[in-house]
């Protein structure tokens, strides 16, 4: 937090039509579609966050948004919207302020306990999105506020957020289109080297947060589910029980996918690649047939790890390839890890 800047006066300033309601304060954070900023609710001098949308945001996409915070209604560890106010082309969103912990600092400190509360609030909130139809499509951890004295944590920025409807089917019968993906390391190449395919490049929603994006988003299927959401609910336990944050640290789709070949293995990746009709392979020597593995790779990480095979369990189901096989939100909420 910090002090108004001159170009955040001049936002308060153009913020003027909100004095009678809302007293602003400092700004908290910004993103490419709006800023947000303490204020106080003048009439129960209670401290509330707006968000200040950018004026450049098409309003089709402020409006969806707004409907899905909507008919989540503020409901299972979802950011309830209080208040919406406009004046000409300047929209702002009131919500609850949430003293939310930094993830680094949470998983540097927290204990079995405090990461089951976290989990259960997560899973929690995104069986919610999804049992109303939507996919979020960008689950990470600056997206979960959670108050760690007060043990409950929000989902927050809907931006992204898509209605099942408006996903595509997958066909009944494989398509013939096969994209190859290639990393054969040419002798006129340097190591690492990915061959390039001349085909036409299949299309598909990449949405999300480079890090926490699903396999099948990585390989461009274009038939996505709301197990995408869960792929990245795993990537944040990941994270948590390595201590490593971010974990995966590749700046493209293609490194992306090599990070997760060195974690599970050939074999599962040419399993994976076929799934979304695509073909995988790779000389890169990092890469093992049978991979890492996860449970491995939290002990070589993590030297404070307390061995608890409920939670390596939730994990791998979370962090399967096969979304068809990878677990929902609701059967996660199940799990064994959640009953000790």
């Amino acid at each position: 937090m910090c002090e108004l800047s001159k170009e955040e006066t001049e936002v308060t300033n153009e913020l003027d039509f909100l004095k009678n309601k809302y007293r602003v304060e400092i700004m908290i954070g910004y993103g490419s579609f709006s800023s947000v900023y303490k204020a106080v609710n003048i009439e129960n001098n209670t401290d509330v966050a707006l968000k200040v949308i950018t004026k450049t945001t098409s309003p089709s996409r402020i409006l969806d948004e707004l409907k899905v915070l909507k008919k989540l209604n503020g409901a299972n560890f979802c950011i309830p919207l209080l208040d919406v106010l406009r004046n000409n082309d300047q929209v702002v969103a009131v919500f609850p302020l949430i003293d939310g912990v930094k993830f680094k600092k949470f998983i540097e400190v927290a204990t079995i306990e405090d990461i089951k509360t976290y989990m259960h609030c997560l899973l929690t909130a995104v069986d919610h999105i999804h049992k109303q139809g939507y996919i979020h499509r960008d689950i990470k951890p600056s997206n979960f506020l959670y108050d760690m004295n007060l043990k409950i944590g929000f989902i927050i920025d809907f931006g992204l957020t898509q209605t099942i409807k408006a996903m595509p089917i997958a066909p009944k019968a494989k398509e013939p289109f096969v994209l190859f993906f290639n990393s054969i390391v040419k002798q006129s190449k340097p190591p690492g080297y990915y061959d390039k395919d001349t085909r036409p490049k299949m299309k598909a929603h990449r949405a999300g947060t480079r890090g926490f994006r699903a396999p099948e988003v990585l390989f461009k299927y274009q038939y996505q589910t709301q197990k995408i959401d869960i792929w990245s609910v795993g990537v944040i336990l990941l994270c948590i029980l390595t201590t490593q944050y971010p974990f995966f640290l590749s700046n493209d789709d293609i490194d992306a996918l090599v990070e997760l070949g060195t974690i599970f293995g050939h074999t599962q990746m040419r399993k994976t690649a076929k799934l979304f009709s695509r073909v995988w392979k790779s000389n890169i020597n990092t890469i093992t047939e049978d991979g890492i593995g996860l449970e491995n790779l939290i002990v070589k990480l993590n030297n404070y790890f307390i061995f608890n095979e409920d939670v390596i369990d939730l994990l791998k189901k979370l962090l399967e390839l096969d979304p068809n096989k990878r677990i929902s939100a609701e059967e996660a909420l199940n799990h064994d890890f959640f009953k000790e």
